[in-house]
């Protein structure tokens, strides 16, 4: 529920965020001379710097400012700063003089503009990153709405039983972009003399234009010109030709002037992108472009002596410009004010800058650690104690080095330790506790090892004067000292209090005791620049013991003992005992003859409590009760923590001490019981019920049990605890966790295999474990050949890589990935598990883990059997399994028909194995950081929201505007949670009835979602379906059905075949043809929906009857009354055993079956005159008739009926008839059915 408070609080956010809108003319110096634009009052002017570096006519400027009323303008200062500006104030641009990095930076620009590739992310970003399907989907639906294609709508020749099509998954390559100039970098001549630089020399370029001609280019303070240098000669002075000098102070500007061709490719290019969505156009400034698993390869490279150069430009001859004090940025931004509305827009920007770019560089530093590229601060260490410093980030392996958790379990402890010490820092960073600076935190999973990035604590390298250590706070020295500096212990308690830990005692090796309100592994540390820094976040909740009681000592034993709970956990059981407190002295005040009210306090004071659950008894009384007298329950005062250090080795010396430690304990275990007696029987039930969708795939899967607080761990209990229920919904949510398992069982063995090896052996490994799960059933004892250079040059090498991967059988890696899955999960997979795996999905979500991008075809799992055998094909023909299926290709039916698909081609054997070396084109680094999320744009959707609901819809919308523009200045356009946005908005703007802004909100969020969360992201399928539903709304049901078309073919590929969700896809599908008058096809789509209904929630479901009821008036519609009226019957028997007979659907559905009984008999009699009549004309037996209404045969709608469903006549979608239909006939009932009451 809604507190009252927060309505005011709406309002008043409302008014902080009510932004004013600019229109500003901006005078350019050169064409097209001024410009306008639309800005904020509260922008400031390096925000407008940046639209106009981003606009078409103005991106030959960047060393520029801006003035007005002839006085320079501070970049950093707000427009509503300055006096004099208001809507419609004119603003001058003048160009500046550039310097050397300046200089750099516009070459760079320039060279992006005319399409020479850059090289600067790609041992992050991936191949083909950042594609978007969308455009090609809308220009295939625009062909159906013409009645220009072959086929009558886009499921037209969609087959429900055809296999996933891989190469389908990415968008028709784009033509290759037109070269504006065949080389530009840097010349041999650089860097400039020490004379000429004081000169204003800068740096001297060379460029190769399409007319083959060399230009030599000198680039001063004042910016570009052609010299008399040449290849043979340095002379840097202009070069006069035809009595002028060739000079701009834009680069682009004086290649234009050189050459004519390059002017007439850069403006057929930015017409080309004049005619695209931005959306498609802007790369991100806060996010990496989504890279698929599946890629093109690399395109052919051309030569540019520059992409070598690129590092030098972007870094400087010293490489100073790249060199961050990474630790001093995060805390000074941290410590930025954040007293009104504009202060925490700017800070919040800034921090998600930092983390973006922090995150960019470690996993640039870690691929190169990876590689062995980087030189270790400890060489003559074990590899995984090894540290690095690179790039001014900490780097370590998420390994036990030097026996940290040897105790705990060794390296699975230490690599479970660094996951959790991320989530800790994640967690602190968003509290945003002011006084306590947590550090820059990355995990980077690349070719099998962990790899941590840390900004580094000052002074960390080296002890205090006094020799005493820099923790003052937490366990020291695996602790046998325990600090307790008392400065640390006000914001430690804000962290604890969040967490719901309690102030306890812990003891040292001489026993000891001290007071902690935190972990004893969370420490404080006080750095030389004098912040307090919280370090080893690990453990910020207790350990789950009930687990470790039960398979820590099992015969196959988990693999470590630092299994701790989840925060949601403890959120939960600490929500249950609240609601149980609450309950309990709401009944002590009753029997006093007292009204219970509720209230908690906040910083401004008391504020009574609507978001606790209401029990019966605290429920507001009537009015006749209104004169009770009536107490209050603080829930603030309310007191249950938990003891984060029970169980972690704590000795107790006092017997008030044992007293207390043994009610922690059992408080402890009480929790951990709560996860497998409440909330997985809880979740289970929300399943069960529909309240809760079953996961498509592994992402949402994990996502939905870490916000119900239940661990990983716990997918063996799920599983075993679903098997028992046996309830139908269920059966996907098994089959879901079983995949689960199996996934991330493969991943540690495989993670296992690769940590040890060579980056270039890697592929060989990865190749042969991929044909040994997925394509065992194409051959079941797959080998792999190593390159014979590779293994001599690594064959000599003392403790040189382990090749022993290679000498496993197929058989060997299957039990090693059983073993695993049993010891990790406590689930034992049955003999022949990787016979029953799915393929497809198992394939993509182990290459998404691990961060392998394959080669985009078909790939052949099983053996082809027959006329399905392959013939000679490019990879992309192949199809994905045997026998070969039919596949839902975009050709239309009538070719297929044609060509169907056998080949004419000589049959060729299948290829040996699934996969080949060559088909791994990339591994991808997995990164994973504590970017924190803004709060300032979650709490105007949320105000936003607040307001709809107490129905002031003017106010909500405006706060929903507001948020999504702090979204985008917080994030940038493109961005992951300014998709999540764009989708939020449109439900919200569905649901206000305000339906083209819906499906513009819905179409951005899936452009910004392909683009930045993925192609086929199981997210950007859920945005295609809603995108569908909106356009379909608004009329567009062609381009809805391409979205579903599109979104159908994702989802096989994620999810595979039966899953409950797809009832409701199938039958949307239905609806929408319904809605274009293909009434035959709608029919088939509506039994292929109840069909899958009855496998998955039984003949007899409310689910079935549903289905049921619409196929009956589907069936109305193809003129077949017989079929209706089955299936009417049918609906109504299960809505009448399940719902009883007063039911609304009951009711209805009785009427509907009533009346279609009464039509069909009144129809078959007619046609049985009519056959009678015929019969005594043509002198035949009038007997010979022998259609009823109880027989096998449907009975046909007669002629003049059908008149009445002429394609003129139908509109609209299927409806539910009211109690009124009693008295329509038939062809009135088709009418109704088709929308024309």
């Amino acid at each position: 529920m809604v507190k009252q408070s927060e309505v005011v609080a709406s309002e008043q956010e409302a008014d902080a965020l009510s932004i004013e809108m600019l229109s500003l003319t901006v005078k350019l110096p050169h064409e097209p001379f001024s410009i306008k634009i639309m800005v904020s009052a509260h922008e400031t002017f390096n925000d407008i710097r940046q639209s106009i570096l981003d606009l078409p006519s103005t991106i030959q400027y960047t060393c520029f400012s801006l003035w007005f009323n002839n006085a320079k303008l501070n970049d950093f200062l707000e427009l509503h700063s300055v006096e004099g500006i208001h809507d419609g104030a004119t603003l001058e641009l003048r160009e500046e003089a550039y310097n050397d990095r300046e200089a750099r930076a516009h070459v760079l620009k320039v060279r992006d503009i005319i399409g020479l590739v850059s090289t600067k992310n790609d041992s992050i970003v991936g191949l083909s990153a950042g594609l978007s399907a969308l455009s090609t989907i809308e220009e295939s639906a625009q062909g159906y709405k013409d009645k220009t294609s072959e086929m009558a709508h886009p499921m037209s020749d969609f087959d429900l039983d055809a296999q996933p099509v891989l190469h389908e998954l990415l968008p028709p390559a784009e033509p290759s972009r037109p070269a504006c100039i065949k080389s530009l970098g840097l010349s041999q001549w650089n860097p400039p003399p020490p004379n000429l630089r004081l000169r204003g020399h800068l740096l001297y370029l060379q460029v190769l234009s399409l007319e083959g001609a060399v230009h030599h280019i000198t680039a001063d303070i004042s910016g570009f010109y052609t010299s008399n240098s040449s290849n043979q000669k340095f002379d840097p002075s202009p070069r006069k030709g035809a009595g002028k000098a060739f000079y701009a102070h834009s680069l682009l500007v004086l290649l234009q002037e050189l050459s004519p061709l390059f002017k007439e490719e850069l403006i057929a290019w930015q017409t080309t992108l004049g005619q695209r969505d931005p959306l498609t156009v802007y790369n991100p400034t806060n996010a990496l472009l989504a890279a698929p698993w599946l890629a093109r390869p690399a395109p052919t490279p051309t030569p540019d002596i520059s992409r070598s150069q690129e590092q030098l430009l972007v870094g400087g001859s010293d490489n100073l410009d790249t060199v961050r004090d990474w630790n001093e940025d995060l805390q000074s931004t941290r410590e930025m004010p954040r007293s009104n509305i504009q202060e925490r827009i700017l800070r919040e920007r800034l921090l998600n800058k930092l983390y973006y770019d922090f995150a960019e560089a470690a996993a640039k530093g870690a691929v190169l650690i990876a590689r062995d590229e980087v030189p270790a601060l400890n060489p003559n260490e074990a590899r995984d104690a090894q540290i690095f410093l690179y790039n001014g980030i900490f780097f370590s392996y998420g390994a036990d080095g030097i026996g940290t958790f040897a105790k705990e379990g060794g390296d699975p402890a230490a690599r479970y330790a660094v996951g959790k010490d991320l989530a800790g820092v994640r967690f602190v960073s968003q509290l945003d506790v002011e006084g306590i600076c947590p550090l820059c935190t990355v995990i980077v999973d690349y070719c099998g090892r962990r790899i941590v990035a840390q900004s580094p604590v000052p002074g960390i390298f080296r002890q205090r004067e006094d020799g005493s250590n820099q923790i003052v706070y937490g366990g020291v020295d695996s602790r046998d000292v325990i600090a307790n500096d008392k400065s640390f212990e006000p914001i430690f308690e804000k962290i604890a209090e969040s967490l719901h830990l309690k102030r306890h005692t812990v003891w040292d090796k001489d026993s000891k005791p001290t007071e902690l309100v935190t972990s004893v592994e969370t420490k404080g540390l006080e750095g030389t620049d004098g912040r307090k820094y919280i370090l080893d976040v690990y453990r910020i909740t207790p350990l789950d013991i009930e687990f470790l009681d039960e398979f820590g000592g099992a015969a196959v034993a988990y693999p470590h003992k630092m299994a701790v709970l989840r925060p949601e956990a403890v959120e939960e059981w600490w929500k249950d005992q609240v609601r149980t407190w609450i309950a309990d002295e709401s009944e002590k005040l009753k029997s006093e003859g007292k009204e219970a009210k509720i209230v908690y306090k906040t910083e401004n004071g008391t504020q009574p409590n609507e978001e606790t659950e209401p029990t019966p008894e605290t429920e507001k009384t009537d009015g006749n009760q209104a004169a009770e007298p009536s107490e209050t329950i603080e829930i603030s005062g309310f007191k249950y923590a938990l003891n984060p250090d029970v169980f972690s080795g704590q000795v107790p010396v006092t017997e008030e001490d044992k007293a207390a430690y043994a009610d922690d304990a059992a408080e402890v275990r009480n929790v951990s019981k709560y996860i497998t007696e409440t909330l997985i029987p809880n979740l289970l039930a929300d399943l069960q019920s529909g309240s809760v969708s079953v996961p498509l795939d592994s992402s949402q899967l994990t996502k939905l049990l870490h916000k119900r607080g239940i661990n990983m761990r716990y997918l063996g209990k799920l599983v075993a605890t679903v098997t028992e229920s046996a309830a139908d919904r269920l059966a996907s949510f098994k089959s879901v966790l079983v995949h689960e398992i199996i996934l991330r069982a493969s991943k540690c063995v495989i993670n296992g295999m690769l940590k040890p090896l060579p980056v270039c052996i890697v592929p060989f490994a990865a190749v042969h474990v991929f044909n040994s799960i997925l394509g065992s059933k194409l051959n079941a004892d797959p080998t792999i050949e190593i390159d014979a250079q590779l293994v001599s040059l690594y064959a000599d090498q003392a403790g040189g890589p382990d090749f022993g991967f290679a000498n496993l059988s197929a058989a060997e890696i299957q039990k090693l990935i059983a073993d695993e899955a049993l010891k990790r999960f406590r689930y034992t997979l049955p003999e022949k598990w990787v016979r029953e795996i799915r393929t497809v999905q198992l394939f993509r979500e182990m290459s998404i883990k691990l961060g392998f991008q394959w080669r985009l075809k078909n790939y052949l799992f099983e053996k082809p059997v027959g006329d399905d055998a392959p013939a000679d094909s490019d990879d992309a023909k192949q199809v994905n399994g045997t026998p070969f299926p039919k596949t839902n290709g975009k050709g239309s039916g009538k070719h297929k028909k044609q060509n169907g698909h056998k080949r004419e081609a000589s049959p060729v054997a299948p290829p040996a194995t699934s996969f080949v070396v060559d088909d791994l084109l990339n591994i991808i680094p997995v990164v994973k950081d504590a970017a924190m999320k803004s709060q300032l744009a979650e709490e105007a959707v949320e105000a936003g929201r607040i307001s709809i609901m107490q129905g002031q819809k003017e106010l909500g919308v405006e706060l929903l505007l507001e948020s999504l523009s702090l979204h985008e200045q917080v994030y940038g356009i493109i961005h992951p949670e300014v998709a999540r946005t764009y989708s939020q908005l449109s439900m919200i703007y569905s649901g206000l009835d305000d339906k083209p802004a819906a499906a513009d909100f819905a179409r951005k969020a899936v452009l910004i979602a392909e683009r930045t969360i993925g192609l086929d992201s199981s997210e950007t399928v859920l945005m295609y379906l809603s995108l569908a539903l909106c356009e379909h709304s608004n009329g567009n049901s062609y381009l809805a059905l391409a979205y579903i078309r599109h979104a159908f073919s994702i989802w096989r590929i994620i999810t595979g075949d039966g899953h409950p969700d797809t009832v409701t896809t199938m039958n949307n599908v239905a609806v929408m043809l319904q809605s274009l008058q293909e009434y035959h096809d709608s029919r088939q789509w509506f039994e292929a929906s109840l069909a899958l209904c009855r496998s998955i929630f039984g003949d007899h479901s409310i689910n079935a009857a549903t289905l049921y009821f619409q196929l009956a008036q589907a069936l109305v519609l193809t003129q077949d009354s017989h079929g209706a009226v089955k299936q009417m019957r049918d609906a109504y028997t299960i809505f009448l055993n399940e719902l009883g007979p007063e039911d609304k659907n009951t009711k209805e559905s009785e009427v509907w079956l009533e009346q279609l009984t009464q039509s069909a008999v009144h129809h078959a009699r007619q046609a049985k005159e009519v056959q009678n009549r015929k019969a005594r004309k043509l002198g035949i037996v009038a007997g010979a008739s022998r259609a009823t209404v109880g027989g096998t045969a449907p009975i046909g709608i007669p002629v003049a009926s059908a008149t009445a469903t002429s394609s003129s006549e139908k509109k609209g979608a299927s409806q539910i008839l009211p109690s009124s239909i009693n008295t329509k006939s038939i062809e009135e009932l088709v009418k109704y059915i088709s929308g024309n009451k």
